[in-house]
């Protein structure tokens, strides 16, 4: 699987509202890495750069670690597959902790595995159960906490709150929870809304069948990201615009002019082609107990329904938040379109740049002035590249 290499007179002020100036709006182009890993990767899902300036990466469909040297070209597994000290069954993400370790989610293990500044396992660090799923007893309430969604630079872990009621009906908003680890203790920062068929629940007693995820493919859904300082960007499709959240006044950016992209069938073919390629991870949940797996199994979806447009953004992946305060947004864009195109707000919510990539590229993570990317080649295999933070 690797090789090595949004009355006139109110309207006219919204209009000046949602259009920042167009020098605030510099555009940037990622040319040529400073760097490109020597060996490739299956599916990078997760990265965290650590004080050494080398780079831990998580390929989700190996079920690996990496500790790679970008200097040197070398690559180095860190732990093994397993559920003992050291090891994790599906590792997915990476989070930096504030003394430089890292915590390695494994969704399968559902725990933390630390990662310590040279690039060797340590501690093991159980998942949290919050207050509401402790007073429901029931797991239908914990599963939306199963994934970590992001870390500040306190160390306090930030997930989203389940879709399910303590009765198993959807919710029409979830809570983003911070969990502090230390104390610990868990407080809510903020709601978002997710739509109407979005999660589905079906089942009782041990037995309960979990979907999330459902619904019309490019239905406009909100979605966020923690920065280091704690503060949450709240993303809206409609209208486009970030609001950030934290201990104080929410910060609402200016709205931003947006015109939805018509789905054509060449949309919908790229989309099917792109699902086949990837692998899902399967939940259970019941009497048998709580689980993972990098594989389908004997699952098989319905076909997808499609919306007739696209919103600006689209899936949990295209926000990305910054330690110091930035929040880059991956555009949609057209079949025919093959440059990636990153939104980028500063700490008001104003967009300040737009950054393209190079084709069958994306943003996997940042690092101390880097941004890493992971390129995507005719084979489909992903290398690993670090620019220069624009």
């Amino acid at each position: 699987m690797r090789q090595t290499r949004f009355a006139v007179f109110v309207g006219a002020i919204a209009a000046l509202a949602a259009v920042p100036s167009a020098q605030a709006q510099a555009k940037v182009a990622l040319g040529k890495p400073d760097v490109e890993s020597a060996e490739s990767f299956t599916q990078v899902s997760g990265i965290r750069e650590l004080p050494s300036g080398k780079v831990l990466v998580v390929d989700r469909s190996d079920k690996v670690v990496q500790l790679v040297d970008l200097g040197s070209g070398t690559m180095t597994k860190v732990g093994r597959e397993g559920q003992g000290p050291g090891e994790y069954g599906l590792p997915i993400a990476l989070f930096g902790l504030p003394n430089g370790d890292a915590l390695l989610f494994d969704i399968a293990g559902r725990r933390f595995l630390t990662i310590g500044v040279e690039g060797k396992p340590g501690a093991i660090l159980e998942m949290p159960r919050p207050p509401a799923a402790q007073a429901a007893g029931g797991q239908i309430v914990t599963f939306g906490l199963t994934v970590p969604r992001g870390i500040d630079s306190q160390g306090r872990i930030y997930f989203e709150g389940s879709p399910f009621t303590p009765t198993g009906a959807t919710a029409d908003s979830v809570p983003i929870m911070r969990w502090d680890r230390v104390k610990p203790v868990f407080d809510t920062v903020g709601y978002i809304t997710v739509p109407k068929g979005s999660a589905v629940s079906s089942g009782s007693g041990g037995r309960v069948s979990v979907q999330i995820g459902g619904g019309k493919v490019w239905t406009p859904s909100e979605t966020w990201d923690v920065a280091g300082d704690g503060r949450v960007a709240r993303l809206f499709p409609s209208p486009y615009r970030v609001i950030w959240l934290g201990s104080g006044k929410a910060v609402a950016g200016p709205v931003q002019p947006y015109s939805p992209i018509k789905v054509t069938q060449a949309d919908k073919d790229l989309y099917a082609e792109n699902l086949k390629k990837q692998k899902p991870i399967t939940m259970r949940i019941g009497a048998g107990g709580g689980g993972a797996g990098g594989g389908g199994g004997n699952f098989t979806p319905p076909p997808p329904e499609f919306e007739e447009t696209m919103p600006p953004f689209t899936g949990r992946g295209s926000v990305v938040a910054t330690l110091d305060g930035e929040v880059w947004v991956l555009r949609t864009r057209p079949a025919g379109d093959k440059v990636p195109t990153y939104d980028v707000f500063d700490k008001t919510g104003t967009l300040v740049k737009k950054v393209s990539l190079n084709p069958g590229s994306r943003v996997v993570g940042f690092g101390k002035g880097t941004v890493y990317v992971a390129r995507i080649d005719d084979d489909d295999l992903q290398w690993l590249q670090r620019y220069k933070r624009p």
